[in-house]
């Protein structure tokens, strides 16, 4: 059956690379060499883009009419959609959806003038979403959002847990000091403003130290929220970096802070706890699902609380050591071979009910 399935792999190459659809992605494809090399999937790539070694490849023709090349696809083979830009409107497709944040913040992502493409493209991506056969959900919080904000019917949807990336060897200086760790987008539903007034809050004289990709826009708006709340002499921002660079930022790190109001699933909490840090995260559906009772949940804007389980992580030498070992036990419950799987399990199941 899994030759039969042509997943798109072109969030490898795209705007998505170095988001969390390409982690996913990149992942699902690791999982997927569990199988033998005649039994996987084909990928679907760009018209320049390298095939990942030991899979066939569906390369597009170019870069324009992508969703007519799709639909065209040859054989009876089932597609994948792992975007929401690139769902195509024919038979046989299953699609993962990591989240539904824009309808839980509409407001925020959808609202006004300015975004007016940005509410037609979505618009599209839901109808198109209502009409495959089978949905892919990386947790049952993200499935509920379906069936409540989509009016998806659950028996379409099939909850495949993600897994955290393979830990890159560490590579890189680190601040001298105790720090605490935030990587990822700073969007707004990340929340990262309470975690910054939580350091200010701190009486432990830990920094804080800020990596991933942004917009300089929504950087500098933090920025200035940090120096109103008294935090900015205790924060770095080190934008984009490195697998190795951020690898050793989070082993250096005594903990990691995952502030989001929404998340799908919560890569950053996996794969802190992958690499023995402990985490203080909010608590939300999502984030419970992966941490289970092996980090600190708080609530999502209690700044004080974020102080306070900061300062605990800092001041209490057992409880991070009992945080740690609970977290590396949960950990090994998520794998990608485990993931790709699952996904393939959902193809298998097309037509069968």
């Amino acid at each position: 059956m899994s030759a039969e399935i042509v997943v798109d792999a072109t969030p490898l190459a795209n705007a998505h690379a170095r988001r969390g659809t390409g982690a996913a992605v990149r992942g699902l494809i690791e999982g997927f060499r569990v199988l033998p090399e005649a039994d996987r999937p084909r990928l679907l790539i760009g018209v320049d883009d390298p095939p990942p070694p030991g899979f066939e490849a569906v390369r597009l023709a170019g870069r324009r009419r992508v969703m007519r090349e799709i639909e065209a696809i040859r054989g009876e083979a089932s597609f994948h959609a792992t975007q929401p830009d690139l769902v195509p409107d024919r038979p046989g497709v299953v699609a993962t959806c990591f989240d539904l944040i824009p309808l839980r913040m509409p407001k925020t992502y959808l609202a006004g003038p300015l975004r007016a493409g940005a509410r037609r493209d979505y618009r599209k991506y839901l109808e198109r979403l209502a009409r495959v056969e089978a949905i892919v959900v990386p947790s049952h919080a993200t499935a509920a959002d379906l069936v409540e904000l989509a009016q998806i019917d659950r028996r379409r949807i099939h909850v495949v847990p993600l897994a955290a990336a393979p830990q890159a060897t560490p590579d890189g200086p680190v601040p001298a000091g105790d720090y605490v760790l935030y990587s990822g987008s700073v969007e707004p539903h990340k929340n990262l403003a309470t975690a910054i007034e939580a350091i200010a809050a701190s009486r432990s004289g830990a920094r804080l130290v800020v990596v991933g990709p942004w917009s300089r826009r929504r950087v500098e708006r933090l920025q200035r929220h940090a120096r109103a709340v008294g935090a900015a002499d205790r924060i770095d921002w080190r934008g984009f970096t490195s697998p190795g660079e951020l690898a050793a930022l989070r082993v250096g790190a005594r903990a990691v802070l995952v502030p989001s109001l929404i998340e799908g699933f919560g890569l950053p909490v996996l794969e802190a706890m992958v690499a023995g840090v402990p985490v203080v995260a909010s608590d939300i559906a999502s984030l419970r699902e992966v941490a289970g009772d092996s980090v600190d949940l708080v609530a999502a804007r209690d700044a004080g609380a974020w102080a306070a389980a900061v300062d605990r992580l800092l001041d209490d030498a057992a409880h991070r050591e009992r945080r740690v070992a609970a977290g590396l036990r949960r950990a090994s419950d998520f794998s990608w071979d485990r993931t790709a799987i699952g996904v393939i399990g959902v193809h298998g199941g097309l037509g069968r009910g």
